[in-house]
C-alpha cells in the first residue's frame, strides 16, 4: 500500500477549484460535465461529498487507465444564492475542495400585446397573427400555453403553432396564432402562458365569423301567361361575392312544373352561377311554387308564377302581390269565411269601387332566416300546413318490375274556409322500350276539397326496370275555381265595348281589365284586384325499389362533408340553429337514405329522407332545438338501400348556455385616499362566463353622481368576453370614508331568429295577440366602491434650478424631484410665472415667450401617496432672453365629468403646496476679441488697424434678419448664400506693409479671441476654398473671372493663413490664433524678366462664424512694397486734438507718429490748411495751427513725431486739413492726408467723465504656447494731468515666463528719446527708466522705475515707448536660410515690447503763462536713489501751490493747549483762552527739512506704496490682478 502511495500519479480532472454555475431559473436545473482520468495501472477508488450541488455518479472505481464522466447538477428550488463546498476524496491522495456557487432565479416572462383582433373573417378562411413572449430575465425560461376553458362549448377556431417552449435569457419567443372560423360565432378564447417556475400571462383571441355573401337575382319569376302545351323558360342567376366557392342547393323536383336544369352546383369566388327555369303547365289554372334554396348555411328563395289558359279558360293571371297579401293574411290569422269570400269576389268590387280590405297597417313580410328555415322543414303532416297531409312519406319497398303495387291511402285536409280543386302533377319516367309511363301514380288526378274537410287520394307504384330504386316529390297544385269571372264574361266584356261597366264610371270611361278587356284612349281605368286566392302548392316524397330476394344490393361509398361532426353555433333554451352538410354519393350507383329520428328531439334533419344519384350529392340541414342549458352530442344514425347494416352516424355537437357574469373581486373597488376634488381610477373587469351577448346596465346612485362614474354604464357584452369597465372616484368631503353601493343589472340578448312569427305559424303576427317570444333572462349584480377624501404636503428636492446661460435655439435640461410623503394621491399642475407678484405685470407676450422657452416633462398629473416624481424642464431660448420665474406646484381638483362653463371656473378646489426658482438665460454665443500682439508692432497700431473696437461692438449687439439666415445657409441655394453674404457686416484686418526682399519674416499677428458668455463657444474662419466644390474631370469649370483668379493665387500661394481655423472655447477661456502674412508678389514672370515690380496689395475675404452666434466677413489686407521703395505709415487718417484754452503764449504741442516702413530713405514735407465744416478752405492770417518740424526725412523703418502746436484764438472749433507730401530723391512718391480738429474754449468747461473710446487693453490677457513668453505687468501708463516742470513716478515689472531661456532687455536703443537731447513722443519732457537695460533669467522678473519730469511748455500726447528684448540662442548653428518662411517653427531671437505712456499738461491759462522757475530741487548725486526720491517728493511738496493753501488754513485755527484731565467742580467754567498768533506761513516750510519729518514720510512710503512692490518681489502678490491693498489718487 506504501508502496503504492508512493508511486502514484495523481488523478486528472478538468473541474476547476472554483465553478461558479451562474444564474439558473428556479423548478429547472444546470448541468455541467466533467471528466476523470487514471493514469496508474491500477484501480482507484473515488467518492464526492456534497450538499445542494448533486454529481451523479457520486462514487465509483477508475480502471486502470480508464476515464469516466460526472455531472455536476444545481437545480434552485427558490430564487437564492448558493456558495457550497463539494469534497472530492480520491484513494492515495488528498481530498480536493471544489467551491461551486450558483444564484437561483424566477424567469420572467412579458407579451407585447394582451388582445390579438383578427376582427371579421369568412368561415373557411384562414388567417394569423404574431404574438411575442419576452424573456426579461437572466436565466432560461420554459413555458405552456393552454387555453382556458370555462365551459364545455368546443371553439376550435384558433390555434396556434407552439404550445410549449424554451426561451433562454433576454430573448424572445414567436408564437403564431391562426384563425380559421367554422361556425357562424363570434370567438373570443383566452389563452393561459405558464412560465415553470415564474409568473403566469393571459392573452385573448377575438374574432367573428362571416358567412358567405350569396344572393339570388330575383325573388320573384313571374313566367306570364301560357297557352297550354306550350312552355317558357326563365333565367336565374345565383351569384357569390365572397372570397371562397359556395355550394348551393335547391329544393324541388327536376320534372316538377317549375323544371330546374339543375339544383345543386358550386360557385366560385367572386363569380355566378346561371340556372334555366322551364315551365310546362298542364292545366288552365294559375300556377305559384316557392322554391327554397340552401347556400352555405344560408336559405333563400324565388317565388315561381306562371298562368296557363286555353281557347276557353283564361283564368285571371296570378301577381306577386296577390301571394305577398295572400301570406300576409296568413300571419296575420285573417282566413274566416267573410275573407274568403272578400278575396273571392275582390274584382268585382273594385270594379264597383267598394274593394275595401281588411288587412291592417302597412305591413310587409320580411322574414328571418330560421323563419325560413322553419317554412321548408315543415313536415307535410304538420297541423301549421294550410293543407296538410295524413303522411310526411310514403315508402312503398319492394315492388316487382312491371307490377302495380297496393295503393296507399292518402288523405289531403283542406283547412281553409274555401272550396278547393287538387290538381296532382303526375311524372313519368322512360322504360326500356324507350316508352315513358308514370312510376308513381296518384287517383284520382283532380278532385275537390270541400272548406275544412278531408278528400281521400290512391297512391300507387308501378317500377319499370329490375334492381332499380325510385324517388320523387309528387306536386299538386289547390286552386279556388271562381265561376263568375270565366272567359265567357271576358268576351261580354270585350263584345260590349264596356258597356256593362259602363254603368258604374261613365260614358267616355276608358277601362282596362287586368291583361285583357277593353282600350280607349282616353282616360285609362284600371280595375285589377290587390287580392286574390292564390293556388296553393305541395309535394310527398315517395320511395320503392325492385331489389328481390336475389338481387345484389348496392354497396354505398359515402362522404361527408366538411365533417361527419357538425357544430353549432351556441344559443340558448328554445332558440333555433342550422347547420348544413353535404353527403356525397362516390360511388356509380344511386343510394337510398333515411335518418332516424332523434330520440331527445333536439336535432332534425331536413330531408329525412332521400335518393342520392350516383356521383352526385345532397345538402342536409340540420336543425338544433335545446330544451335545456347543457352540452350536446348526439349521434344522427343514417339507414342506407333499406338495410340495417349499412348505416351512417353523423355527430351533431351544441351548446346550450345559460346568461352568467363575474364581477372582479366580487365587484368590491379599494380607491387610496386622495385629496379633495381628485379622481382616481381603476379598471374593472366583468367577465361574461356564458356563450350568450347581453347588455347591461350600471345605476349610480343620485346622491354619488357627482363622486363616482362607471363608464360606459352601458352596453353589450359579447359571449366569453372580458369588459374593462372605467371606475373613477372623487371625493368632494375630506377626512370622509366612503362606501358606495352600485347596482348592475344584466339582461339576456335575445337573438332575431328568436322571432318565429311568421307564414309557417298561421296567426302567429295577429296584432292583437300576436305570438310572444320567451322572456329574456335578467340577472342583478352589486358594486361596492371604498374611498377616502384626505389632505398632505408635497415639497420639492431643491428650491432654485440656475441654467445659468444658454446659447440660443439650443436646450439643457434639469430635474427636480416632487416628493409625497403622505398616505394621499394628488393631481398636481405646474404653472411657470415671472417672480413678481403683481400679476398686472404679468405681459402677454413675456408669458408667450416662457411657454416657448420652457418645456415640462408634466404639466399635470397624478403623483400618488408616498411616492417621488421626476419633472424634466428643458430650457430652450429662441431669441436672447433672461427669465427669473417661479414654478408653483398647485394641489387641484381633477375632475373630467364636473360641469363646463364660466360659472364653474371660480368653484374649482386649488392649494398651492410648494414652489420652485428657477432662472435662466438665454444669449447667442458671446465671443470678444481681448488681445492682439506682434513682435514689432504694437498693441494700440494692431487694435487701430484690425477695428477691434467696432468688431467687440458688433459681437455684443443682437443679430439681424441676415444673419439669421446665415445659420441655416446650407439651406439656400449658391447664389442666395453669395448675395447673404454680401449683406453681412465687413471689417478690414490690416496687416499693414512689409518689404518685397529676400528671407523677409512673415508678419506673424497673434490674436486672442474671449468666451465671455456662459455656454462653449464653436469659432470657425471659412476660407473661400472651403466653399469650393470638386468638379468631375469632364465638367467644364468655365472662364474664372480676374477676381477669382487673383483669389486663388492667394491661396495657393498660403500668403493668409490662420491658424488654428477653427475650435471650442469653454466659458469665460481664452484661445490665441495666429494670422500670418506672407509677402509676395504673384507675378513670377516678371521677377524672372528683371522688370520692375511695383507695390502689390493682397486682399482675402473671410468668415468668421460663430455656431448659433454672430457672422462677420473680416477682409484680410496685406501690401508688399517694391524693392528699394519707401512708404510712410500714420496710425489713423484723423486726429483730434485735446480742448485748449483761449490766450495760452505757448502752444500746446501734440505728437503725431509717423514711420517710414519701406525699404529706402523718404522725405517729407507738410503743408497746413483751414477748412470749415463744408471741407471749404479758409484764409486766415493768424498761425492756430502749426507743425513744428514741417519738413524731415526718415530712414527705413525709421519713426519720428509731427509735433502739432495749437494755440487757439476765440472759442470755437477749428478744422485742418494736413497735407504730407512723401517724395524720395526725385518725386513725390505717396501724398497723405491728415484731418486735424481741435477746439478752443474762454471757460474752463466742468469736468466730465469720458468713456474711453478705444478700448485697448492694458496688459496681457492670458499666456499661451504661442504667444510671447515676456510681458510688462501693466502696458499703459498714465501720468495724469502734471504741473510744469513737475515730476511723476510710477513702477511696473517685466516678467520673464520662459522655462529654459533668459534675455537681454533694452529700452536705449528705442527711437523713443529717453532724456531731453533727443526729440520724441515726450515732447521735451524727461521720461527715465531705471535700470534701461539689463538680463532676466528664465522664470523670473524685474521691478522698474519710470519717472517723468514735465518740460515748462505744455503738451498731451500719448505713445509707445519700445522696449527691444533678445532672447538668448542656446543654437546658434541653425542656417536660417534653410527655415522655411512660412514654418511655425521659427525661433524668434528678438521681438519688442511696448510701453504705452499717456500724459496730459495742465492747461490753467494763469500758471502757464505766468509760470516762475522754482528753487532747484534738492538734490544729492551721491547719496542713494531712496535718498533722491524722498527728495524729490519733499521738494514737490514744498512747491506745490496746494501746500501754501494748507498752511494758510491752518494758521487761520485756533490753537488749544492740552492739560492734565482734571474733575470739573460745580460751578466752575472751562476757561479758553485765543492763543492764536499771527505770522508768516513761509516760515513753516523749513519743518519738513527735520529729521523728524524725514522719518514719518519715510514710515508713510513705506506702509502705502513701496511695501506692494516688495510683496510683489516676495511673490507674496501679482500685479496682474487687483491687489487687496491700492493707493487711489484724491479728488481734487
Amino acid at each position: 500500500m506504501k508502496k503504492k502511495q508512493a508511486e502514484h500519479q495523481s488523478i486528472f480532472t478538468n473541474i476547476p477549484l472554483a465553478l461558479d454555475i451562474g444564474f439558473t431559473a428556479v423548478t429547472l436545473s444546470s448541468n455541467l460535465s466533467f471528466v476523470m482520468e487514471n493514469p496508474n495501472e491500477y484501480a482507484v477508488q473515488f467518492h464526492f461529498e456534497y450538499q445542494k450541488f448533486k454529481i451523479t455518479p457520486d462514487r465509483g472505481q477508475l480502471a486502470p487507465g480508464a476515464r469516466i464522466n460526472f455531472t455536476l447538477t444545481y437545480a434552485p428550488i427558490q430564487a437564492e444564492v448558493i456558495v457550497a463546498s463539494i469534497i472530492l476524496h480520491i484513494q492515495y491522495e488528498q481530498p480536493r475542495v471544489i467551491k461551486v456557487s450558483g444564484i437561483g432565479k424566477y424567469p420572467f416572462l412579458q407579451l407585447n400585446t394582451k388582445k390579438l383582433n383578427f376582427e371579421s373573417l369568412l368561415i373557411g378562411k384562414t388567417i394569423s397573427k404574431e404574438i411575442t413572449i419576452k424573456n426579461q430575465s437572466e436565466v432560461t425560461a420554459q413555458f405552456q400555453i393552454q387555453k382556458i376553458i370555462d365551459d364545455e362549448f368546443k371553439d376550435n377556431a384558433f390555434n396556434l403553432d407552439y404550445y410549449s417552449g424554451t426561451i433562454p435569457q433576454k430573448s424572445t419567443f414567436l408564437i403564431k396564432v391562426t384563425y380559421q372560423p367554422r361556425i357562424l360565432n363570434v370567438s373570443v378564447i383566452r389563452f393561459k402562458v405558464i412560465c415553470q417556475g415564474g409568473n403566469e400571462l393571459t392573452f385573448e383571441c377575438v374574432g367573428q365569423a362571416l358567412e358567405h355573401a350569396v344572393y339570388l337575382s330575383e325573388k320573384s319569376i313571374n313566367f306570364g301567361e301560357i297557352k297550354i302545351g306550350n312552355q317558357a323558360t326563365k333565367l336565374l342567376t345565383i351569384h357569390n361575392d365572397s372570397d371562397l366557392p359556395a355550394t348551393y342547393q335547391f329544393y324541388t323536383d327536376l320534372n316538377n312544373i317549375f323544371a330546374f336544369n339543375k339544383i345543386r352546383g358550386q360557385i366560385q369566388s367572386k363569380s355566378f352561377d346561371r340556372i334555366i327555369i322551364s315551365f310546362t303547365p298542364k292545366n288552365t289554372i294559375n300556377y305559384y311554387e316557392r322554391v327554397y334554396c340552401i347556400a352555405s348555411n344560408q336559405i333563400k328563395f324565388v317565388d315561381l308564377i306562371g298562368t296557363c289558359y286555353d281557347l276557353l279558360i283564361k283564368p285571371i293571371p296570378l301577381l306577386q302581390q296577390h301571394v305577398d297579401n295572400f301570406r300576409r293574411r296568413v300571419i296575420q290569422g285573417k282566413l274566416s269565411e267573410v275573407d274568403f269570400r272578400y278575396m273571392e269576389n275582390s274584382y268585382l268590387m273594385k270594379i264597383n269601387q267598394q274593394n275595401q280590405s281588411n288587412l291592417q297597417g302597412e305591413w310587409q313580410e320580411n322574414p328571418n332566416q330560421t323563419v325560413l328555415f322553419k317554412e321548408l322543414m315543415l313536415p307535410p303532416s304538420s297541423d301549421n300546413r294550410l293543407i296538410k297531409f295524413s303522411e310526411d312519406f310514403i315508402d312503398f319497398g319492394y315492388v316487382e318490375c312491371q307490377q302495380q303495387s297496393s295503393a296507399r291511402d292518402l288523405e289531403l285536409y283542406n283547412r281553409l274556409n274555401c272550396k278547393l280543386t287538387i290538381f296532382w302533377t303526375i311524372q313519368t319516367h322512360p322504360t326500356i322500350n324507350g316508352e315513358k309511363v308514370p312510376v308513381f301514380t296518384v287517383y284520382p288526378e283532380t278532385q275537390s276539397a270541400q272548406a275544412n274537410s278531408k278528400c281521400r287520394f290512391q297512391v300507387s307504384f308501378r317500377p319499370t326496370k329490375s334492381s332499380y330504386y325510385y324517388y320523387q316529390y309528387i306536386q299538386f297544385f289547390a286552386i279556388k275555381y271562381n265561376p263568375k269571372l270565366t272567359k265567357k264574361i271576358l268576351d261580354e266584356v270585350k263584345n260590349s265595348k264596356g258597356s256593362i261597366l259602363n254603368e258604374s264610371f261613365g260614358q267616355n270611361a276608358n277601362l282596362k281589365l287586368s291583361q285583357t278587356g277593353i282600350t280607349n284612349q282616353k282616360n285609362t281605368v284600371e280595375f285589377a284586384s290587390k287580392e286574390m286566392i292564390p293556388t296553393f302548392s305541395g309535394q310527398i316524397g315517395c320511395v320503392g325499389h325492385s331489389f328481390g330476394i336475389n338481387s345484389q344490393p348496392y354497396i354505398p361509398i359515402i362522404e361527408l362533408r366538411p365533417s361527419n361532426k357538425l357544430y353549432f353555433p351556441p344559443c340558448t333554451i328554445e332558440e333555433s340553429v342550422y347547420q348544413t352538410v353535404e353527403f356525397i354519393n362516390k360511388s356509380d350507383t344511386p343510394i337510398y337514405f333515411n335518418f332516424s329520428p332523434d330520440p331527445t328531439k333536439t336535432f332534425r334533419v331536413y330531408p329525412n329522407q332521400g335518393l342520392v344519384f350516383g356521383k352526385s350529392s345532397q345538402m342536409l340541414l340540420v336543425e338544433f332545438v335545446p330544451l335545456e342549458n347543457k352540452a350536446y352530442n348526439q349521434t344522427l344514425i343514417c339507414h342506407m338501400n333499406h338495410q340495417s347494416s349499412n348505416q351512417i352516424t353523423l355527430q351533431a355537437i351544441g351548446y346550450c348556455s345559460t346568461p352568467s357574469l363575474k364581477l372582479q373581486n366580487d365587484g368590491k373597488v379599494f380607491f387610496p385616499p386622495s385629496f379633495v376634488g381628485v379622481y382616481s381610477r381603476q379598471k374593472i373587469t366583468v367577465h361574461n362566463e356564458s356563450r350568450v351577448p347581453m347588455s347591461y346596465s350600471i345605476d349610480v346612485p343620485e346622491k354619488n353622481q357627482n363622486e363616482l362614474y362607471i363608464e360606459p354604464s352601458s352596453g353589450q357584452i359579447k359571449p366569453n368576453e372580458v369588459l374593462h369597465l372605467d371606475c373613477q372616484f372623487i371625493p368632494y368631503k375630506r377626512n370622509k370614508k366612503y362606501k358606495i353601493k352600485v347596482p348592475m343589472t344584466a339582461t339576456e340578448i335575445l337573438a332575431d331568429n328568436q322571432n318565429l312569427i311568421g307564414y309557417h305559424i298561421p296567426g302567429s303576427g295577429n296584432q292583437d295577440f300576436p305570438l310572444e317570444q320567451r322572456k329574456p333572462i335578467e340577472l342583478s349584480y352589486q358594486f361596492e366602491i371604498f374611498g377616502q377624501g384626505t389632505d398632505g404636503n408635497l415639497h420639492l428636492n431643491v428650491d432654485q434650478i440656475d441654467f445659468n446661460i444658454i446659447k440660443v435655439n439650443f436646450n439643457t435640461k434639469k430635474y427636480a424631484t416632487l416628493i409625497n410623503n403622505s398616505p394621499c394621491t394628488f393631481y398636481i399642475e405646474l404653472v411657470l410665472r415671472p417672480k413678481s407678484k403683481e400679476k398686472d405685470k404679468f405681459d402677454q407676450k413675456m408669458i408667450s415667450l416662457i411657454n416657448r422657452a420652457f418645456t415640462l416633462d408634466l404639466q399635470n398629473g397624478i403623483i400618488a401617496a408616498n411616492s417621488k416624481l421626476d419633472i424634466g424642464i428643458m430650457f430652450n431660448p429662441i431669441e436672447v432672453c433672461e427669465f427669473d420665474l417661479i414654478l408653483d406646484v398647485f394641489a387641484t381638483e381633477k375632475n373630467p365629468k364636473a360641469p363646463k362653463g364660466p360659472n364653474f371656473q371660480n368653484k374649482k378646489i386649488i392649494s398651492q403646496k410648494c414652489k420652485l426658482e428657477i432662472k435662466a438665460k438665454g444669449s447667442y454665443p458671446l465671443l470678444k476679441i481681448a488681445d492682439v500682439r506682434n513682435d514689432s508692432i504694437s498693441v494700440a497700431t494692431l487694435w487701430e488697424n484690425f477695428q477691434i473696437n467696432q468688431i467687440n461692438t458688433e459681437l455684443g449687439k443682437d443679430l439681424n434678419e441676415d444673419e439669421q439666415k446665415f445659420l441655416k445657409i446650407e439651406q439656400l441655394t449658391f447664389d442666395q448664400a453669395q448675395q447673404l453674404q454680401k449683406r453681412l457686416r465687413s471689417y478690414d484686418w490690416n496687416f499693414g506693409y512689409l518689404p518685397s526682399k529676400p528671407q523677409v519674416k512673415s508678419r506673424k499677428i497673434v490674436i486672442t479671441i474671449q468666451n465671455i458668455g456662459g455656454t462653449d463657444l464653436e469659432w470657425q474662419f471659412k476660407l473661400p476654398s472651403d466653399h469650393q466644390i470638386e468638379l468631375e474631370p469632364w465638367a467644364d469649370p468655365g472662364e474664372p473671372s480676374e477676381e477669382d483668379t487673383f483669389e486663388k493665387a492667394i491661396l495657393e500661394k498660403n500668403i493668409f493663413q490662420i491658424r488654428p481655423k477653427g475650435g471650442v472655447i469653454p466659458p469665460q477661456c481664452f484661445k490665441d490664433i495666429e494670422l500670418i502674412y506672407t509677402p509676395c508678389n504673384l507675378d513670377e514672370e516678371l521677377k524672372s524678366k528683371g522688370i520692375s515690380i511695383s507695390n502689390e496689395s493682397h486682399f482675402l475675404r473671410v468668415v468668421l462664424q460663430i455656431l448659433n452666434g454672430k457672422p462677420l466677413v473680416l477682409n484680410l489686407k496685406g501690401t508688399t512694397l517694391a524693392p528699394l521703395e519707401g512708404r510712410l505709415a500714420v496710425k489713423k487718417n484723423s486726429f483730434e486734438l485735446p480742448d485748449t484754452p483761449v490766450g495760452l503764449l505757448q502752444p500746446v504741442k501734440y505728437p503725431i507718429e509717423i514711420q517710414n516702413v519701406g525699404s529706402s530713405k523718404v522725405q517729407y514735407k507738410t503743408i497746413i490748411k483751414e477748412i470749415d465744416i463744408d471741407g471749404e478752405i479758409i484764409e486766415s492770417q493768424f498761425n492756430v495751427f502749426d507743425i513744428q518740424n514741417p519738413q524731415g526725412s526718415l530712414l527705413p523703418n525709421e519713426k519720428q513725431y509731427l509735433y502739432c502746436q495749437f494755440r487757439p484764438l476765440e472759442q470755437k472749433s477749428y478744422n485742418f486739413e494736413l497735407l504730407v507730401e512723401v517724395s524720395d530723391m526725385v518725386k513725390v512718391i505717396q501724398p497723405v492726408k491728415l484731418a486735424i480738429q481741435g477746439t478752443g474754449y474762454a471757460n474752463q468747461p466742468k469736468k466730465q467723465i469720458q468713456k474711453q473710446t478705444q478700448e485697448i487693453p492694458r496688459q496681457r490677457s492670458h499666456q499661451s504656447p504661442i504667444g510671447s513668453k515676456v510681458f510688462f505687468s501693466l502696458e499703459e501708463i498714465d501720468f495724469g494731468e502734471l504741473l510744469p516742470l513737475k515730476s511723476a513716478h510710477r513702477m511696473i515689472i517685466l516678467y520673464n515666463q520662459s522655462n529654459d531661456r533668459k534675455f537681454t532687455f533694452d529700452f536705449g536703443v528705442s527711437q523713443f528719446t529717453l532724456s531731453n537731447n533727443r526729440p520724441g513722443l515726450c515732447c521735451g519732457d524727461e521720461f527715465l527708466i531705471e535700470p534701461i537695460q539689463g538680463e532676466l533669467e528664465a522664470q523670473s522678473f524685474i521691478e522698474l522705475k519710470l519717472t517723468l519730469t514735465t518740460a515748462s511748455t505744455p503738451s498731451v500726447y500719448e505713445g509707445e515707448c519700445e522696449c527691444t528684448i533678445s532672447w538668448e540662442n542656446k543654437n546658434q548653428q541653425i542656417n536660417t536660410s534653410q527655415v522655411s518662411q512660412n514654418s511655425q517653427a521659427i525661433t524668434v531671437d528678438k521681438e519688442t515690447l511696448f510701453l504705452r505712456i499717456k500724459k496730459k499738461s495742465s492747461l490753467n491759462v494763469e500758471l502757464v503763462n505766468s509760470f516762475k522757475q522754482p528753487p532747484p530741487p534738492i538734490h544729492n548725486a551721491m547719496a542713494h536713489p531712496f535718498q533722491q526720491l524722498l527728495g524729490q517728493i519733499i521738494t514737490e511738496i514744498l512747491t506745490d501751490s496746494h501746500t501754501d493753501q494748507i498752511l494758510r488754513a491752518l494758521d487761520q485755527q485756533p490753537i488749544t493747549l492740552y492739560q492734565p484731565e482734571q474733575q470739573q467742580q460745580k460751578g466752575d467754567e472751562l476757561k479758553q483762552e485765543d492763543l492764536s498768533i499771527q505770522r508768516d506761513y513761509k516760515d513753516y516750510k523749513t519743518m519738513f527739512l527735520e529729521d523728524e519729518f524725514i522719518e514719518l514720510t519715510d514710515l508713510i512710503m513705506e506702509n502705502t506704496f513701496f511695501n506692494i512692490i516688495q510683496e510683489t518681489t516676495r511673490k507674496e502678490c501679482d500685479l496682474l490682478r487687483i491687489s487687496k491693498t491700492f493707493v487711489t489718487p484724491a479728488n481734487k
